[in-house]
């Protein structure tokens, strides 16, 4: 049964008077606190677990089973001697001393800056030509301009080189060759009178020269800090251009047998004590040499080593659920595996660090190391040995020594390199070295060059306009064929213009007792028709234009034309365009043969690339480079040279 009461017999007239109203609030948080039940600690304490097969367990697994009752160190006495490193040397050059000097890095790497990089160059320029303008010696800029214009010569094909184009338009003799004027101010620097008469020769007034000596001196500081320029043109002294890698040495003057730091395969940019191999036989410093000698007066403290994905140390502690020491599976025949899983879940906690300051760019050697424990017990810490006596020799310098001669091992000694972060721009030059076993050959492949403004521009775009797939067209009296050949036979596959080969060819002294090759650079020669009365055929205006573009290249090289009158042949070779596929490019391409060693281009090939380098130094100053790098490279490649290729026509 249903009841229902209307809002009038129950006296309401509104809905609205018996809607609730909330008064207004503001809304607080209150915290939660336990409230234990008892003050006594001593059952969280004990720290129970659930299994104790576990506790067990992780005894076992750091062999607290078989532990000693050993104290833990609390402070160590130590001594350190070194000897300093004082110059580089190698490369045929004059000995570098390193003191006050850029990182090594930037010494060995360095060439030379604005003189190939012709925007460089323009842009040094526009900021002397700032200076003179800001100190109001506009006439000396008109001047400079007309006597030192900075040059970029127009590419001969814009559409491949389309910065060079650009950055022809916009600073080709609008600005100063800042290494022109560099050479003729440097000088006069120190001498007021030469630089008054060169600026007199700029046309300006007496009041003005010595304005004009401020802002020259201050232009030359500039320039001289704007990069680590090389001395000679090309590649640093120190790359061996058969290995595509950098070979030095640094040597410490002043001790007998003379210390010398070889470094024969740099190659990543980064110089560590491992870059190194000792040349000398021991380390005896004569009376007169510096010798550093480092030892703390208040006793540093030893602390743990710590490393990312540790094991933890303590028995009631679960290590990171991102590191899963039971899903490292190792074979019986894993040895490395086996041993760093046995490192790390056994003896991980038991190395321990000493923090001291060493002077960099020194041979150190640890002459005393006395550790004391939490029992007061002083231990005297020898350097360590295998077992069996024998030197242990995980962190030692190795030691260069020649096959017939048996030279003692230089123990116990390690060279502590100044550290430095280069930041790495895009590759002025790039080139991938690569086997192709189908041609049997080795191609240096150009990826990148630098163009005619400095900038690199893409070699495979460039390479596509100076190949064709087109033919001449026959003569228009020419009698049509009926019909296509069975066979057509093709002497020679094409191939990419930037794809340069490199030849095995006998090594000089070998003999078949001891054989071994060398790696040659070599050309490919492509053949077209220039039939000239074919070429002025309009039918034909891109072939010629394409033929134009070939004889204009300055990598590529003609060879004589062949043929009757009504048909001509000529060869077009195509050489390197960088610097990295050349021994020596000062000199013609045509007389420049490069070798390879032939080990140095693996299976899996190498990539070397040429690249600004910004780094600072010690000091603070900012340093610009141009070094080179060598890598790994992609696995082996397919050119698609075949020769003899004859394949079915159409019938």
């Amino acid at each position: 049964m249903a009841f229902r009461v209307s809002a009038t017999a129950a006296g309401i007239s509104s809905l609205a008077t018996i809607i609730a109203k909330p008064d207004p609030s503001a809304t607080t948080w209150s915290r939660l606190e336990p409230l234990p039940t008892s003050d006594d600690t001593s059952e969280a304490l004990q720290a129970r677990v659930a299994d104790p097969l576990w506790m067990l367990a992780r005894q076992w697994q750091f062999n607290e089973f078989q532990g000693e009752d050993a104290g833990s160190p609390i402070a160590a006495m130590l001594r350190v001697s070194g000897v300093p490193i004082t110059s580089l040397v190698g490369g045929g050059a004059q000995a570098v001393p390193l003191a006050g000097a850029a990182p090594i890095e930037a010494l060995v790497e360095r060439e030379q800056v604005l003189a190939i990089h012709p925007k460089l160059n323009a842009q040094a320029g526009q900021q002397l030509m700032r200076q003179l303008r800001a100190a109001g010696l506009t006439a000396a800029v008109t001047k400079l301009l007309t006597d030192f214009p900075a040059t970029i010569v127009a590419p001969q094909d814009p559409v491949g080189d389309n910065a060079g184009f650009v950055w022809n338009a916009l600073l080709n003799g609008k600005s100063v060759n800042a290494v022109a004027v560099a050479n003729a101010l440097r000088p006069l620097l120190g001498n007021d009178a030469a630089l008054d008469g060169f600026g007199t020769g700029l046309g300006l007034s007496g009041g003005q020269l010595p304005t004009f000596r401020t802002a020259a001196t201050s232009w030359m500081q500039w320039i001289d800090n704007l990069a680590v320029n090389g001395d000679t043109p090309g590649a640093s002294p120190y790359w061996n251009a058969h290995r595509l890698e950098y070979s030095f040495a640094l040597q410490a003057d002043g001790t007998q047998p003379l210390i010398r730091l070889d470094a024969d395969e740099y190659t990543d940019g980064k110089v560590d004590w491992h870059t190194f191999s000792l040349s000398a036989a021991q380390v005896q410093a004569k009376p007169n040499a510096q010798v550093i000698v480092v030892e703390p007066e208040r006793p540093p403290i030893p602390t743990i080593s710590r490393y990312p994905g540790m094991p933890a140390d303590r028995y009631w502690e679960f290590e990171d659920g991102r590191v899963n020491f039971g899903m490292l599976g190792a074979a019986k025949t894993d040895l490395a595996r086996i041993a760093v899983i046995e490192y790390a879940l056994v003896f991980g906690n038991d190395w321990f660090t000493l923090p001291i300051t060493l002077p960099v760019n020194a041979l150190y050697q640890v002459e005393k190391l006395d550790v004391r424990d939490n029992f007061g017990i002083m231990v005297k810490v020898p350097p360590a040995k295998n077992s069996d006596g024998s030197q242990w020799t995980m962190y030692e310098m190795s030691v260069s020594a020649s096959p017939l001669v048996t030279r003692p091992r230089l123990t116990d000694r390690l060279y502590l390199c100044p550290a430095v972060s280069a930041l790495n721009g895009p590759p002025l030059e790039h080139v991938l070295m690569m086997r192709d076993e189908m041609a049997n050959m080795v191609w240096g492949i150009e990826k990148r060059v630098q163009g005619t403004s400095g900038e690199p521009f893409d070699r495979k775009f460039e390479s596509n306009r100076l190949s064709t797939t087109q033919e001449l067209r026959p003569p228009a009296d020419a009698l049509a064929v009926p019909g296509g050949a069975p066979l057509n036979y093709k002497l020679q596959t094409p191939v990419a213009a930037n794809w340069i080969p490199f030849l095995p060819v006998k090594k000089a002294g070998a003999t078949p007792l001891n054989w071994s090759i060398q790696l040659q650079r070599g050309v490919v020669t492509h053949h077209y028709q220039v039939t000239p009365t074919r070429l002025a055929d309009p039918r034909n205006a891109d072939y010629k234009a394409f033929i134009d573009r070939l004889r204009a290249a300055p990598f590529v090289e003609e060879t004589p034309e062949q043929g009757s009158p009504d048909n001509r042949l000529q060869g077009f070779m195509f050489h390197p365009r960088g610097s990295l596929l050349r021994l020596d490019p000062n000199v013609a391409v045509e007389t420049d043969y490069l070798r390879l060693e032939e080990e140095e281009v693996p299976r899996d090939g190498i990539e070397v690339t040429r690249a600004f380098n910004y780094a600072r130094d010690a000091q603070g100053r900012g340093l610009l480079w141009i070094g080179r790098r060598k890598k790994t490279g992609r696995g082996e490649g397919a050119s698609g040279l075949r020769f003899d290729v004859i394949r079915r026509g159409r019938a």
